[in-house]
This record gives structure tokens, sequence and C-alpha cells, in this order.
């Protein structure tokens, strides 16, 4: 029976069914090869794809990026219902598939509710192709994955069972959305509203209102909380109004002036409204009524502070789409009902029209996303995938790893993982990034937001300080993990790394308190570390180097090597000095050198508070050509603005030389 009736519906749809079906596969193809390409992100299909995972695995809600757990930032309990899928597929790419999957159904009920309200085939399969080519579809497919996309299959659904008395079902759909993400419930209860309104449905309606402003208000104050521990990071978004709830409210009712003048003022704002309501022709203006039930979604996003939320780019809007297609399909029978003499041909230009003005302007395939909005990419590749997976290949399956952004996604399928570089976390974590088992990088990609300066000069602390040796270096694409054998790979990514810092990398601009923090991990108020050497050498300018610690004491030809010097200062320095590390011969020919400000220039000689023992790390590349034989690795100081090095200064006080060897080191074949 089941059978019949699906073939009777594919002989009556042929033209609604194929459309969709074939837009379907273009919307589930552009999200795969967009992924493919390395150009989808942990923030959040990396995020998201962790946390269904690890529910199928029985680690409910857990995630390693932002909370511990899930639930502590979304309420999304549709996990519970995406997670058997990784059972039967256990690649990142199922969820890209099912998000298009929805987005294209959301075509057939759209059609059902404009035939049913219009009794117009032609109409009504003008709005199912409408609702496919809407910007903003394609947009929210592009962007990732985001469950709370599914509610726009589902809402339309619950209005098109409501409208066909199938009242089980529209209260099904309607729990489905809610259980998307926490703030649907304030939909939910616009929708609530509607149906007593219009549908003079007064128990039904009030159910889901009382139950959708419920389930909103306990998820966003209660759970939210209860699993961050404190506040919710979507509230934080609204801080700009107020403090509190309350003090949201008062600004937003006594202070419109304000509200105007500080925010919806902004030219894209205003953008985002007409964008929102262009690819219908401004039709649904005409409902007021149903376009009531988006304005909660509508309204909630614009008084972000996150510009994102203001755009039809991100999954933000969601909640809107059901309700301006439904708006927009009762603004077409008004007109009708105003104006019967108008043909039907006049409708569909201005929908072909309008849509096509919208495709214009904002084509979703091929449209860059960037200032003010998070940065999405399409297409077009960035990093070299080859190397990516030769790299992915030599990582061990259930090991924590550290990596990019836009590798996060490939990774997620794991219990941990996070960002090597996040500046959400940056001041939380012991020289700004996590020390997991595995560091899976690349060099060169600085998209979303990464500070360059800092990012470079965290792989090389990895390497001096933590142990770090790179087991795979190719195009740019590094593995490294720690280990006592050194890695002729590591000194390779570390000229590279030079190589990057000063075309440009080290000039990246770094907010001062950043700059000021990261010093500060550099600072120890105790003498030296028990694993240091002491040599005690007193310096011009009342600066002593206390001794010195060497990552390898054993370096191999062609890899790292690497020195942190610890220093103290009697007194104040007034001046900013640049540090040398030379790696001479024995003829004192030097084979490689580094010269940079203490502690890659976070620590700055003239910030060094007097008596307090300061680290300071500086490596190089033993060159690959060098012969066997015993080299010295030497160190000095030198004005950057003169050149002068400042002197060595002997027992009595006078200047002595001005450089100090630190150590030989043996290189063998």
């Amino acid at each position: 029976m089941l059978i019949s009736a699906l073939r009777r519906k594919v002989k009556q749809y042929p033209i609604l069914l194929g459309g969709t079906a074939v837009w379907t596969i273009i919307l589930a193809a552009y999200a795969i090869l967009r992924h493919e390409r390395l150009n989808s992100t942990v923030y959040d299909l990396g995020i998201k794809s962790q946390v269904i995972w690890n529910t199928w695995q029985g680690r409910w809600f857990a995630s390693t990026i932002e909370v511990e757990h899930y639930l502590g930032d979304h309420v999304q309990f549709i996990f519970l219902l995406l997670a058997p899928l990784y059972g039967l597929w256990p690649n990142v790419n199922i969820m890209l598939v099912v998000q298009s999957l929805l987005l294209g159904l959301g075509a057939i009920p759209a059609y059902r509710i404009a035939r049913r309200q219009l009794a117009n085939h032609n109409l009504a399969r003008a709005f199912a192709l409408a609702y496919l080519l809407m910007p903003i579809i394609g947009f929210v497919n592009r962007f990732d994955f985001h469950p709370v996309t599914f509610v726009v299959f589902f809402l339309l659904m619950a209005i098109d069972m409501l409208e066909a008395e199938r009242l089980v079902w529209a209260s099904l759909f309607v729990f489905l959305a809610l259980i998307c993400r926490e703030e649907i419930g304030f939909t939910v209860f616009a929708l609530g509203l509607y149906v007593i309104l219009r549908h003079k449905r007064y128990a039904l309606g009030g159910i889901w209102a009382v139950g959708g402003l419920a389930y909103s208000i306990i998820a966003i104050f209660v759970i939210i909380p209860h699993f961050r521990g404190a506040g919710s990071d979507s509230v934080a978004r609204y801080a700009w109004l107020g403090e509190d709830l309350g003090q949201i409210v008062r600004t937003l009712l006594t202070q419109p002036g304000f509200v105007w003048r500080e925010h919806l003022s902004q030219p894209f704002r205003q953008q985002f409204l007409l964008k929102l309501l262009l690819p219908l022709g401004f039709l649904p203006l005409l409902s007021p009524l149903a376009l009531a039930v988006a304005m909660p979604a509508i309204v909630y996003n614009l008084l972000s502070d996150v510009p994102s939320q203001s755009s039809i780019y991100f999954q933000y809007l969601s909640p809107a789409i059901p309700f301006l297609i439904l708006a927009a399909v009762q603004g077409v029978d008004r007109l009708r009902r105003w104006r019967p003499q108008l043909p039907t041909a006049v409708f569909l230009s201005w929908l072909i029209l309008s849509l096509g003005v919208a495709w214009f302007l904002d084509n979703p395939f091929t449209t860059p996303v960037r200032d003010p909005y998070y940065p999405v990419y399409g297409l077009k590749p960035i990093s070299n995938r080859a190397a990516f997976d030769e790299a992915m290949a030599l990582l061990p399956p259930q090991v924590a790893v550290a990596t990019m952004m836009n590798y996060g996604p490939h990774l997620s399928l794991r219990p941990k993982y996070s960002l090597f570089y996040d500046r959400l976390k940056l001041e939380e974590r012991p020289f700004g990034f996590p020390q997991t088992d595995y560091l899976l990088l690349n060099l060169s990609d600085w998209r979303w937001g990464v500070n360059a300066r800092i990012f470079l000069n965290s792989i090389e602390t990895a390497v001096g300080y933590f142990g770090y040796e790179a087991i795979y270096f190719q195009d740019d694409v590094v593995l490294l993990t720690q280990m006592a054998e050194p890695q002729p790979a590591t000194g390779a990514m570390l000229q590279r790394i030079f190589e990057l810092q000063e075309a440009g990398g080290k000039f990246a601009p770094t907010a001062q308190t950043t700059l000021d923090w990261l010093g500060q991990q550099w600072t120890m108020a105790e003498g030296l570390p028990e694993t240091a050497v002491a040599l005690p050498t007193q310096f011009a300018d009342y600066i002593q180097l206390l001794g010195y610690e060497l990552s390898e004491p054993e370096p191999v030809l062609g890899g790292a090597l690497c020195a942190t010097l610890y220093w103290q200062t009697e007194t104040a320095v007034t001046t900013d000095y640049t540090v040398f590390m030379h790696f001479a011969a024995e003829d004192g020919f030097v084979q490689a050198q580094r010269d940079s400000a203490p502690a890659f220039g976070f620590s700055p000689t003239s910030r060094w508070q007097p008596n307090l023992v300061m680290g300071d790390l500086h490596c190089l590349q033993i060159p690959p050509h060098l012969q066997p034989g015993t080299y010295h690795l030497k160190v000095g100081l030198y004005n950057p603005a003169t050149g002068a090095r400042l002197p060595l200064l002997a027992h009595d006080g006078s200047p002595a030389d001005d450089e100090l060897q630190l150590t030989a080191v043996s290189l063998s074949n």
C-alpha cells in the first residue's frame, strides 16, 4: 500500500519531485565537495560531528572544543536521533547529506501549502521552486552543518499537517523542531498564537505556545547554565543591552533611540532585512499575521551583537524561513482576492524577477562571505589535500590531536581533539596552545582570524620548549609529536617558519593585552629550572645570563637546535635589546644564526622586572650540508638601533668579549 501510494505521488508530481531531487543532489554534492577541499570548519561542523559521534559511542554530548558537555553550549536533543547514523556510515559527510536532504524536502510541504491555499498548480510549483532557490537555503547548506536548519522542513511539515487536519502529525513535527535548538520555543510560541488566531484551535495553540515558551526558558536559563557552570554564550550576545534579562528588556522598551543609534542603524543590518524579503518579492509583507510568527527569530538575531546573525549567509534565520513562505503564499492569496483580474503569469513573473535579482546580489555558490561576518569559503582549494592525507595516514585513530580550523572536521570522529590556535581559549592554556599527543598543522593557512605571529611562535615553542618533533612535513603541512629522537624534518619546518615570519608573519597586529599575557608566560619568580645548565654571566646594563637549556643535546644534520636562555636584571632596562644566537664552526665561521627579540618579542628587555627570571627561547636549523665535527653555540645582545653589541663584563667590571659561548655541539653522520 505504501509503495503504491508513493508511485501515485511520483506520477502526480513528477516536476516537483524531480526538481527537488536534482536540487537536493546539487546541495549535497556542493557541501561534500567543499568539505573534502578542506574548507569546512571546526565551528561548527567539527564540534557537532564530534558531539554526535561521542554520543553514539556512549559519551553523551561530550565535547573537547568549546565546552566539556555540549548541553552547556546548545540544547540540541536532535543529536540523539542523529547519532545512530554514524553506526551506518562513520563519516562526517553523512551529516552533510542529511542536512541537504531535509532542506531539499522542504519544497514538498511548501508546494502542498501553496496548492491548498491558492488552488493553482502553477503557483504552487512556483512557490516550491522559490523555496528551493531562496539564496538563504543555499547559504545555510553551504556553511557546514547545523541541525537548526532541520526546523525549516519540520515547521513547514507542521503547517502542512495542521492545514490538513492531521494534528498529531503536526504536533510531532513541532516537537522535532523544538529539540533542534534551545531558542526554537520562541518561534513555536508565536506559532501557537497563530493557530489560535487563524485556525481557532485554542487548546492546540495554547499547548504549543505554552510548551514552546517553557521549553526555551528552561533550556536557556536552566539547562545551559547548569552544564556550562555559569551563564550562556547565547545570552552574552545581548550584553550591550544590559547585564541581565531585566535590564535588556528595560533598554529595549525605554531606550529605542539608543538601540537604533548603536545597533539597528548599521547598514548591513538594514540590508539583511531587504535581502531576507527580496527573493519572495516582498510578498510576506501582505500577510502580517503569518509574518509575525517569523518575527521572534528575526528580532533576536537582529539584536545580537554577532554580525553573522544579521545576515542571510548563516543558519540563524532558519526558524523564520517557513513562515516567510507561508506569509508569501497568503500574500498572493490576498492580492488575488483584491485584484481577481490579475493573471497567474503576473505572480510567476514577479517571483522569477525577484529571485533573479536576489541571486544577482547573493549567489550561494560563489558569493564570498567576509567581514563583518564569520568567513565562509566555497570550493576553491586552499590547503594541499594530498599532503594532508599523507599526514593523516600517520596519525593513530584514538590519540588526542590539536589542529587547524579546517582540519578539525576531518578529525572529529575521535574522543579528543582541539584547535591548536583558538583565540577564544588562548589565555586559558600555558603558552597559548594545548600540549596534546599530536599536532597536525598547516604553517601558512591563517584564515579564520589566526594571528600569524602567535601561531608561528607557538609552533616554535612546541619544538624548543615541549620537545615536539616533526614526523611529517610537506607543502606546509606538518605532523608533530613529542619524542626524544630528533627529526631532520623539524629543522626544515623551522626554517619555513622563519621565512614566513620575515615575509610578514611576525608583523601581525596583536592586542597589547595579549602580548603582555604571552610575555608573562616566560616570567619566573624563582631561579633556574633544575634541568637548566647554570652559566652565570654578567653583561653590561645590569643584565645577567643565569644559564641555558638545550632542546636537543645531540642534534642531527638538518634538524632543529633550540636554546632557552634564562636572564635576570638588577634594575629596569631602558633599551630593547635583540638576542643573537650563532652556530659557528671551529674557525669561528657562522654556519647558522637567529636574531630576535627575547621570547619572540613578547618579553622585550624594557619590560623585564628587576630580580625576576625571564625565559627566552631561540631556535635555528642546523644546515644539512655541514661536515661532522665540533661546533659552538654562541649568544649575545645588541642594540638594534645602532648594531652595537652589549659587552660581557669581567670580574672587575671591565668590558670583556661581546659574545658568550654556551656550549660545544658535536655532529656526526
